[in-house]
């Protein structure tokens, strides 16, 4: 007869085995379609490393979008998706809204707005030590 712990163990190798074997039991799995197509397949234990549920679209399609800010029409790759949800480790339910030189505007926005923010802030804390 087998204890608790023992039991537990068990059940815990089983599971350890079964996770290492899932990414590849994934990519045998994928529809003889998207090969054909040449997408790149999700790679879902990559996104669950940020500890977030659901993922992006299996698997990864070109996004076509209009620029938020000047409207030009674009289209977010299948590569750059990926790279965004598996590298990058981007949020799972974000999507591409700017195209890259407004992108690169908006970062230098946001990059003088903190520098001015903690320029402010260095200020205070000068009148505080003073007065």
């Amino acid at each position: 007869m087998k204890s608790n712990k023992q039991r537990r163990a068990e059940i815990m190798a089983r599971r350890h085995a079964k996770a290492e074997a899932a990414p590849a039991a994934r990519l045998r799995r994928a529809p003889s379609s998207h090969a054909a197509l040449a997408l790149p397949l999700a790679a879902p234990w990559l996104v669950a490393l940020n500890n977030r549920f659901g993922g992006p679209r299996h698997p990864y399609s070109d996004y076509a979008f209009n620029c938020r800010d000047c409207g030009t029409p674009q289209v977010w790759t299948a590569a750059r998706q990926q790279w965004w949800y598996e590298v990058a480790e981007g949020h799972v339910w974000s999507r591409a809204v700017r195209c890259a030189p407004c992108r690169e505007v908006e970062r230098l926005r946001v990059k003088g707005a903190r520098q001015t923010a903690e320029a402010g802030l260095a200020l205070k804390q000068l009148a505080r030590a003073q007065g």
